[in-house]
């Protein structure tokens, strides 16, 4: 056989191969309308405050919401955050979630351990966006 005549084997063979396994994509699959800290048990929630420096006065300003995570095996701060991550990416998509505190616009998470679990602070940059994700913190615990 010469090379001319494979390409058309190897053609029809890679295309049965590729029909024959599962799809992985997940750029059509509709995501969970559930916020993921659903998944964890939240013990929790309290206003998340930061500091403001306006001349030489400091006002502590509303800045978010922090969440504590119950600690589970196997799970890190470290985890916690990039799953954390792509959930908000997965936000800025036609996934919305009216209801997670993660689909607020420009807010940003961080986790840090704390004794039996994780604090989650969800930060948004103006006050009226931090209300917001304090109100859908709280949901979480219903």
């Amino acid at each position: 056989m010469s090379h001319p005549k494979l390409i058309p084997v190897f053609a029809v063979l890679f295309a049965v191969a590729a029909a024959s396994v599962p799809s992985t994509s997940f750029a059509g699959t509709p995501p969970s309308q559930d916020c993921l800290l659903r998944a964890h048990r939240i013990t929790s929630v309290t206003p998340y405050r930061a500091e403001e420096r306006i001349g030489r006065s400091a006002i502590l300003r509303l800045r978010g919401a922090e969440v504590f995570v119950q600690a589970e095996p196997g799970l890190t701060a470290e985890w916690l955050q990039l799953t954390l991550a792509r959930h908000i990416a997965q936000m800025r998509g036609p996934a919305a979630m009216p209801d997670c505190a993660f689909d607020v616009d420009d807010v940003a998470v961080r986790v840090e351990s704390g004794g039996t679990g994780f604090r989650v602070r969800i930060i948004a940059r103006d006050t009226d966006k931090a209300e917001e994700v304090l109100r859908r913190a709280r949901l979480l615990l219903s």
